[in-house]
């Protein structure tokens, strides 16, 4: 069962970067400068620069992905957990707690990170992904009903960022409380 979830994440997420580089691609050649993409904006990636950056952001969630169905282990702390925050601290930083420095600081189990990014970033690449070739489609084949969503929103950018964003915080509660209410059960028996 995990080597078809596995396969089918990575085949989805390979369709939907490849839909996201051909829709982008409509307007890349003539309009470079409406690029989106920070790496092109901010950064000045040309089209080759904006390839190689993609093989290896989509190669590295394969492999986190990999990691995750493959070499992941859910993380049992020493009395059951109460907490889902206190859990994560645990398991990211070996104390209750410390929630609140995952926003700025690495936890010191690395595997643990990486596993978890491995289910979360490959779910937000997918969903990212289509957010941003509806846009580009839309767009450039000027669909009516989108112009009018763009006039409403004003900028779409911000919107398709914060649902990506959502999307991020969405996933990464959802492997917690799996492996959390795991943890809890496992420890039940004991």
């Amino acid at each position: 069962m995990k080597k078809v979830q596995f396969l089918l994440l990575t085949m989805m997420l390979l369709f939907a970067r490849g839909c996201d580089f051909y829709s982008t691609s409509l307007w890349f050649f003539e309009h470079p400068e409406g690029e989106m993409n920070p790496l092109a904006r901010f950064l000045g990636f040309g089209w080759n620069g904006l390839i190689v950056a993609n093989i290896i952001v989509v190669a590295f969630i394969v492999y986190a992905c990999y990691f995750y169905y493959f070499k992941h282990v859910v993380a049992i702390t020493a009395e059951r957990p109460v907490r889902l925050t206190d859990y994560i601290s645990e398991i990211y930083f070996q104390e209750k707690g410390k929630f609140y420095q995952i926003l700025y600081k690495s936890p010191k189990n690395g595997k643990i990170l990486l596993g978890h990014l491995g289910y979360v970033l490959i779910r937000v690449a997918i969903f990212g992904s289509i957010l941003a070739t509806i846009h580009n489609l839309c767009q450039f084949y000027q669909v009516a009903a989108y112009d009018t969503f763009r006039e409403i929103v004003g900028r779409p950018l911000f919107v398709i960022y914060g649902l990506i964003l959502l999307s991020l915080i969405y996933y990464s509660f959802r492997i917690w409380r799996k492996e959390f209410e795991h943890a809890r059960r496992q420890l039940a028996y004991h």
